[in-house]
This record gives structure tokens, C-alpha cells and sequence, in this order.
């Protein structure tokens, strides 16, 4: 199907954002900022968005669609189960540490979901799936139960994004190689290793 003006023009201001986020942090995305970026006039931009939030909406989904192209890219299942589910998880700090502005937008912006919009919910369910395949196989194997794989998956997860908080945050110095280590000894741990 062939795109529409308004859908290309839409797309050259979400690329738009997304270069200033990469360069500057999603503080610097304003009005101005993109009307510069862009060429289009303050007004112009309104046509094309609602406000403002609604164009950082659109751009929340535009780039989770990156990170997830990417993961999948990089990322390849292993023979070995432990091998798999670190090297999922080493390609997801990967990902925010060469993007930490990404992750500041992802995690530090307050969203705001439009009503009746579940493209989120979508692609969560999407990015989801990169880890499910990996887990279901500790299910496969014996090595966590069915009931105790949720909690397992959310330790692993909520550890790890904790760190990258941590390490993102003001006065933060865990580096990406600690965060991995980490994330390798908890992984251990909970599977006795």
C-alpha cells in the first residue's frame, strides 16, 4: 500500500524526534526543535499531531519497533539454555547502553496512552516474545516449573532493568560489563548453576 502525504510527512517528524532523543534526550524535543529539524512551521506540526504528546506517543511506538528489529537481529538462540537466555539479556543492555537516551524516553517520560490505542499492548506482547522463547524452554527442560516461571522471568527482568536504572540514573557508575556480570551471577543463582 502505497504511503499518504500526511503518513510520510508524519514519519519525517517521528524521524525527526527520534534524531533529537538520540542526540539530546527527550528534554530537548520541542515544538521549536522540530519545527528547526523539519522545515515545517509550529502550526504545520499540529496538523500532523494532536499536541505534542501525541507525537511522543507515536514515536514510543515508532522506536520500541526499532529495538525489537534490532534484538531480533542480534540476537540468536544457543544450543545451551543458559547461553540463550544471557545473550537475550546482554543484547538488551547492549541495546540501551549504545541508546541511553532511549532508555531515559522509555522509562523517565510520563506517557500518556491515548484512549482506545492498544498498539502498546501489541507490541509489548511482541517484545515479550523475545524472552518467552527462551523461558519456555526452562519449562521444557525441567529446570523451573510452570508456576514458578513468571517469577522467575520477573526476577530476572526487574533485576536487570533495575541496574540499568541504576547505572543511567545522576551519579550512576555501573558499567554495561558489570551490569552483565550481575545479570550472569543472579542468572546462576536462580538456576543453581
Amino acid at each position: 500500500m502505497k504511503e499518504t502525504k500526511r503518513e510520510r510527512t508524519q514519519k519525517e517528524i517521528v524521524d525527526a524526534a527520534k534524531t533529537i532523543i538520540h542526540d539530546k534526550g527527550h528534554e530537548a524535543i520541542t515544538v521549536r526543535n522540530l519545527a528547526d529539524l523539519t522545515g515545517y512551521s509550529h502550526t504545520n506540526l499540529y496538523y500532523y499531531f494532536r499536541d505534542l504528546g501525541a507525537l511522543l506517543w507515536t514515536l514510543r511506538l515508532d522506536m520500541i519497533n526499532d529495538m525489537i528489529a534490532e534484538l531480533t537481529t542480534n540476537t540468536s538462540s544457543h544450543e545451551d539454555i543458559f547461553d540463550d537466555i544471557l545473550n537475550k539479556f546482554n543484547s538488551y543492555i547492549d541495546y540501551f547502553f549504545s541508546h541511553p537516551n532511549v532508555f531515559r524516553f522509555f522509562y523517565f517520560y510520563p506517557f500518556i496512552q491515548p484512549d482506545g490505542d492498544d498498539s502498546y499492548q501489541n507490541l509489548d506482547q511482541k517484545f515479550n516474545g523475545i524472552w518467552q522463547t527462551s523461558f519456555v524452554r526452562l519449562i521444557q527442560e525441567g529446570i523451573v516449573s510452570t508456576e514458578n516461571l513468571e517469577i522467575v522471568a520477573k526476577t530476572i527482568i526487574y533485576a536487570m532493568q533495575g541496574m540499568i536504572m541504576l547505572s543511567f540514573s545522576s551519579g550512576g557508575s555501573s558499567t554495561k560489563k558489570e551490569i552483565k556480570n550481575e545479570l550472569e551471577r543472579l542468572i546462576k543463582y536462580l538456576f543453581r548453576i
